[in-house]
């Protein structure tokens, strides 16, 4: 059975909201007002989805919910009355999975809320690539670097700068980047 913590506005819809979730075999494990600190509740509730019902989120209000919901592993999901490209755009970008316009039927919440999930997860591994590889360039960036370094101040050639920068971070037990890095730091710390 999916969870959700429920993100209320205060619009008034939330109650048809609570009880198409539940005609759809989704339990609210939360509901919180929108103006209130959701850390807490969210760390409590580890729901599978944070749902926001909202008419108009102010665009504060959306990325805290995602930022929290991202450091604790949910998805967001928007159901609203607000079909305007702005007010979609900016909840796309603050991070909500899926944006959901009008009323929903109970029989669909369910697809809804799975999909935004499935998303959500897919968007989190891209993400994860994304970094890995910034950092993996980041890194070869300094090592090359490095290797620039260790030629122009001793005279060796390319392979031979590597055979040297790869053999102290054996002996040290350190990353390649990291050794790479130190070199860098020693020389900009000896330049006049």
């Amino acid at each position: 059975m999916l969870t959700v913590m429920l993100v209320n506005d205060g619009s008034g819809r939330a109650a048809a909201l609570k009880e198409a979730l539940a005609a759809a075999g989704v339990r609210v494990v939360a509901e919180v007002q929108a103006t209130l600190q959701l850390a807490d509740v969210l760390a409590a509730a580890r729901p599978d989805v944070v749902l926001i019902d909202s008419d108009a989120p102010a665009r504060d209000m959306l990325e805290q919910v995602c930022v929290m919901g991202s450091q604790h592993g949910q998805p967001v999901v928007m159901f609203t009355g607000d079909d305007s490209r702005e007010a979609m755009r900016s909840a796309l970008q603050a991070g909500v999975a899926a944006y959901v316009v009008g009323q929903v039927e109970a029989s669909r919440i369910q697809h809804v809320l799975q999909v935004a999930i499935e998303r959500y997860q897919i968007d989190q591994s891209r993400r994860a690539e994304l970094a890995d590889a910034q950092r993996q360039l980041a890194e070869r960036k300094l090592i090359e670097k490095a290797k620039g370094l260790l030629m122009q101040m001793k005279g060796l050639d390319e392979a031979s700068a590597y055979k040297q920068l790869r053999e102290r971070a054996m002996k040290q037990q350190k990353k390649l980047a990291d050794v790479a890095q130190e070199i860098i730091s020693l020389a900009e710390w000896l330049q006049p």
